[in-house]
């Protein structure tokens, strides 16, 4: 029997408008109601999960920026895992070499050099995801989403090789999806770091070890669950590891072909509670 449901956010607990439907909210109550356990596996940092939570008043367990963090339900750091500094160096190097914009998500908020870069990408990222949302839908959601993110300027790399400063994640994003994908190819040659992607027109890197399903292993470790106890969900690939380590891993309706070749089972998309159907076939109610 499933014991722990572990969900990505954004593509599959997340619909199309950036919420969780209410069908997936009763559906994770039902099935929390029998005693199983619900956590939220996300590349986005505590302060971008957080919020959602609250407003959907979610009671969860947190695994962060792709496995480099672990929280409780009540938000307490269990385990976490940054990149060493020396990395971080040469990928910002070579990402600003292709005058990419830089965030890195660490222990003192969202930090990058150039807030208007950023600002633009992430602007670039929602219209292309949601071409058919209006200049008003997009920049209010631009404002509260960069409004959560708490993003913070800093002027030189050698900011960041303070010992006070731990770095999680660092991402990156542009329209121009064969730049992307070229960077992406130097990337992966560095060795230790795990670089994958939620979208094709996004880099995300964290220490080899800082993986979704890497971290999902651990925690269902500490809570004394087998392997096919555990259910994880998802649809991009950010999830992939989820998908190696767990044999009854579910893909979304609308997830990438790589990710539904290695599903237990497909469930329906993320604007058609696909979330809350997956939950109600795996625990048959």
């Amino acid at each position: 029997m499933i014991k722990l449901i572990a969900s990505d956010m954004d593509g599959t607990l997340l619909n199309s408008n950036h919420t969780i439907s209410q069908g997936n909210i009763e559906a994770i109550r039902k099935a929390q109601e029998l005693g199983v356990k619900f956590a939220i596996v996300t590349g986005r940092s505590y302060d971008g999960v957080k919020p959602i939570a609250d407003e959907f008043n979610l009671d969860c367990e947190y695994i962060l920026m792709n496995g480099s963090e672990y929280r409780d339900r009540n938000g307490n750091i269990l385990e976490n895992i940054t990149i060493d500094k020396e990395k971080v160096k040469v990928v910002m190097e070579i990402m600003e070499e292709a005058d990419l914009c830089i965030e890195l998500f660490t222990n003192k908020g969202t930090l990058t050099s150039d807030y208007e870069k950023v600002k633009a990408s992430i602007e670039d990222r929602v219209r292309s995801l949601n071409p058919e949302h209006s200049d008003e839908e997009i920049q209010g959601f631009l404002k509260e989403f960069i409004g959560r993110r708490k993003i913070t300027i800093f002027n030189s790399i050698n900011e960041l090789m303070d010992d006070k400063i731990d770095i999680y994640k660092i991402i990156t994003f542009n329209k121009d999806v064969e730049l992307i994908k070229s960077i992406k190819e130097k990337l992966k040659k560095l060795p230790g770091l795990s670089v994958v992607s939620t979208f094709d027109n996004d880099i995300e890197i964290s220490d080899m070890q800082a993986q979704k399903g890497l971290i999902l292993a651990k925690v269902a470790e500490k809570m004394g669950l087998e392997r096919d106890e555990v259910m994880p969900i998802g649809d991009s690939f950010n999830d992939y590891s989820m998908f190696t380590e767990f044999k009854n891993a579910c893909a979304m309706g609308n997830a990438i072909p790589e990710i539904k070749e290695l599903a237990g089972f497909i469930t329906d998309t993320n604007d058609n509670d696909g979330v809350a159907k997956a939950i109600y076939r795996a625990l048959n109610i």
